[in-house]
């Protein structure tokens, strides 16, 4: 999966009441993301999974590999329980998936011992590679740079995302295990990121501008790794990179305004593209107190848009 250096953690549209998921939004959301050539994770947390029942997580993932769209899909595993995680690998075993998404375990914060033998039991049930997700501020510990140096020679053990919101994690697990890839957690790091070897972004951003963002992480991995260029690519200035970071920077933020994912599902149903701008509880849309500075973004970004077309 070295092609693909952009996901889109993908939101779970719903229909009004919030007691369904909307799939004619869904369909319509992942349509875009393949045409974008990006791929696709669902079911984490910028896809509420903690809020969908098992038979809708199940539902959710049939009905999105039966859609056959030309895009890559990765699963978001649970971190919770190790008998129901093991069940839910046990279903995917059977689903044309790309890979796993293993949340480091949340609530429990497990020593480096218990962290290294659960990531293990999971990978023994992986029948597709993994990606571990380093997200301390949801889980309460970080991935243990000791967890990734010791399974790092596992076959399923494919890449990690790191939402730590500093270079030095990246840099930690890139020493300890250069074999395998980190791709970048958070939008508005990605332009830090990509200087100390990401292969990408793992994006929420790119849920509202698909093709914007797939644009602008390659121009970031580009100049910044310093990836060769074929001889038509244009070459690109360090001041066209401060430029465009600064736009995506500030177009970010506006999608975290308030918790993930009210924004971003406010803003796709402002400019058409869900029917309903629905969260389940416990978050709720009434904590978006305005959504001008959603505006205000999305246009921010279709400005920038038409100036590098």
């Amino acid at each position: 999966m070295k092609s693909t250096f952009l996901w889109t953690a993908c939101i779970t549209p719903f229909n009004y009441n919030g007691d369904s998921i909307d799939y004619s939004s869904l369909q319509h959301l992942l349509t875009i993301q393949a045409e974008a050539e990006n791929g696709v994770v669902l079911l984490g947390s910028t896809g509420e999974s903690l809020s969908l029942t098992d038979s809708e997580k199940r539902t959710l993932v049939e009905f999105v590999c039966e859609l056959k769209l030309n895009t890559k899909i990765v699963i978001g595993v649970p971190g919770v329980n190790l008998y129901q995680t093991l069940e839910w690998l046990d279903f995917c075993r059977g689903i044309p998936i790309h890979g796993y998404l293993m949340t480091t375990p949340i609530y429990a914060k497990p020593g480096i011992m218990g962290q290294i033998l659960w990531f293990e039991k999971l990978l023994e049930k992986a029948h597709v590679p993994a990606m571990f997700y380093n997200i301390p501020s949801r889980a309460g510990v970080s991935l243990y740079a000791e967890t990734v140096r010791n399974l790092s020679s596992h076959e399923k053990f494919w890449a990690i995302k790191d939402s730590s919101g500093t270079v030095d994690t990246l840099a930690q697990y890139k020493k300890v295990a250069p074999n395998i890839e980190v791709f970048c957690g958070d939008d508005n790091m990605i332009s830090d990121m990509a200087a100390y070897g990401v292969a990408g972004l793992v994006s929420v951003a790119s849920n509202v501008w698909p093709h914007v963002a797939h644009k602008y992480v390659k121009q970031c991995l580009l100049s910044l790794q310093h990836v060769p260029r074929k001889k038509t690519t244009p070459q690109i200035t360090e001041n066209d990179i401060k430029s465009s970071t600064d736009i995506w920077q500030q177009a970010c933020k506006a999608l975290f305004i308030a918790s993930n994912p009210i924004p971003t599902k406010a803003l796709l149903h402002d400019i058409g593209l869900i029917e309903h701008q629905t969260v389940r509880l416990p978050l709720s849309t009434e904590d978006l107190l305005s959504i001008e500075k959603l505006r205000q973004a999305n246009k921010m970004i279709l400005g920038w848009k038409e100036l590098t077309n």
